[in-house]
């Protein structure tokens, strides 16, 4: 049995084509996640990265914090941030935690092991390990 033979030389556009599909391909899980599941999420290297993308950061973040990953809900308002930071969160209250996340983070420390949070402004802040997990709307802000 003979296997086919390939042509050796591709049509003229033959690569950009198979590159646009592969794009189209990426693209579109992004568009599922916020079509489907209402979220879309972002990543940042610094808190000046999140800031130029969003013309702010919130104010209590760290000016250290980095490896930020950002999920926001696309139907409601409500929005969570995952950061690593050695400087830690200024002018916050420390009180029990009564809220969750409802956008979600998929590497974030598990919320429902952590008895205490940081309410800064209307977010409510977890932290483990030296990783902040962020979310709002917080009922402890309330």
């Amino acid at each position: 049995m003979t296997k086919p033979r390939l042509p050796r030389d591709l049509p003229p556009g033959a690569a950009a084509l198979g590159m646009a599909a592969i794009l189209l391909t990426l693209s579109g899980c992004a568009a599922v996640d916020s079509v489907a599941y209402g979220r879309a999420e972002s990543t940042y290297a610094t808190a000046n990265d999140l800031a130029q993308a969003h013309d702010e950061a919130p104010a209590w973040m760290p000016a250290d914090a980095r490896d930020i990953t950002r999920v926001v809900s696309t139907r409601a308002q409500a929005e969570s941030l995952m950061f690593s930071s050695t400087d830690g969160l200024a002018g916050c209250e420390d009180v029990e935690r009564l809220s969750a996340p409802t956008m979600e983070i998929a590497s974030a420390p598990d919320v429902y092991a952590i008895d205490r949070v940081a309410v800064c402004d209307e977010w409510a802040v977890a932290k483990s390990d030296g990783t902040y997990y962020a979310w709002t709307p917080a009922t402890e802000a309330e």
